[in-house]
């Protein structure tokens, strides 16, 4: 199965230069941005000495390191999972994404510069300095951290051009795999949306969990199992939602709208949490708000398009994934209209004949 999806994003992108350019920049962008944040990683941890942990500072600038990371991962996966599906929205989406690590790439080296300031007066329990205060960390690792916002804002620009031209390409195959028919291409697009956002939730939920169970729970206790039991039911029910839209599943649809809801209560409660004992999260307070709300945005959504999708139910998209799109079979309404590419158009003359009206 996996070798199969494999081949046929290969088969995709080779048909299509634009796939080329979409895909080499994510993983350009990917790779660059991973060294860069090793060697800060590198560094931070030669900088650091073991009784930092004593203080949740010690915890956050390496969990952020690591979540920056796996953003730009999920992405890539994101990417070729939109070239599977041949996904103008999911491209689109793409580029919204990219641009918000933007910001998260400038707010990093904001985080880490405070951080430094505030271990250069800070001791441990023996009233020993927490870090090696003889090495120039932000000497080492500022200059990286003002490289990548700059990396990634590149990057997103790249992104911009190539999707539109992908956008293109992807119109084109919608219209080989649907047709004309306006009403089912809007339940298709209904059903593709639902699904690119359902990815996102997931992204978001995950970001968050791990930041919260490391930063304030240190990783332990029964709070942190109780919330990583949480984090695993949500992914799998997210999961299971975008088959449940699949085979068209009433009662699993029913389940993924509820536990959508109740997961846009659960960071709501979190942002006021958040915001009202702000001296208790304020070293990750800022990043945590922002996973928190991103979450809650995505979920509504989310939920608004199953509700949606529940309500296209045993309109024939079902019978259309599994025969025409999965299977890799076009629709009967346009396959009689490919053109043989050995055709050839040549011109013959064609003998006058006289005009008796003449």
């Amino acid at each position: 199965m996996a070798a199969d999806t494999v081949s046929n994003i290969t088969n995709k992108v080779k048909g299509a230069p634009s796939a080329v350019a979409f895909l080499s920049i994510g993983l350009l962008q990917g790779l660059a941005v991973s060294i860069l944040q090793g060697i800060v990683v590198i560094n931070w941890n030669g900088y650091l000495k073991p009784t930092v942990l004593q203080v949740p500072a010690g915890y956050t600038v390496p969990t952020n390191l690591a979540i920056f990371v796996f953003g730009f991962i999920f992405q890539l996966l994101f990417m070729a999972d939109a070239i599977r599906l041949k996904s103008t929205a999911q491209a689109m989406l793409t580029c919204v994404l990219n641009a918000g690590f933007l910001p998260l790439a400038i707010y990093q080296r904001k985080q880490i510069w405070e951080c430094i300031e505030s271990f250069s007066d800070s001791r441990d329990t023996n009233g020993d300095s927490l870090v090696h205060l003889d090495k120039p960390i932000w000497h080492d690792i500022g200059g990286i951290l003002f490289a990548m916002p700059f990396i990634v804002g590149a990057c997103t620009v790249f992104l911009v051009v190539t999707v539109w031209y992908l956008k293109q390409y992807f119109d084109w195959q919608a219209y080989r795999n649907v047709g004309a028919d306006a009403r089912f291409k809007k339940i298709r697009t209904i059903h593709q949306v639902f699904v690119m956002l359902a990815k996102v939730v997931i992204y978001f939920i995950i970001c968050f969990e791990i930041i919260y169970g490391v930063t304030q729970l240190r990783g332990m206790g029964t709070e942190f199992i109780i919330h990583m039991v949480i984090l695993g039911i949500a992914v799998v029910i997210t999961t299971m939602s975008i088959v449940w839209s699949k085979t068209e599943n009433r009662i699993g649809m029913g389940i993924s709208i509820g536990v959508f809801l109740a997961g846009i209560a659960y960071f709501v409660y979190m942002i006021v949490l958040i915001r009202t004992e702000w001296v208790s999260y304020v070293t990750a307070g800022d990043i945590m708000t922002c996973y928190a709300t991103m979450a809650t945005l995505f979920l509504l959504a989310t939920a608004i398009f199953a509700i949606l999708c529940l309500r296209n139910f045993f309109g024939g998209l079902k019978e259309h994934l599994e025969k025409y799109e999965e299977g890799g079979t076009l629709a009967p309404s346009v396959k009689n209209f490919e053109l043989n590419s050995n055709v050839s158009f040549d011109y013959q003359s064609v003998r006058s004949v006289r005009d008796l009206d003449s």
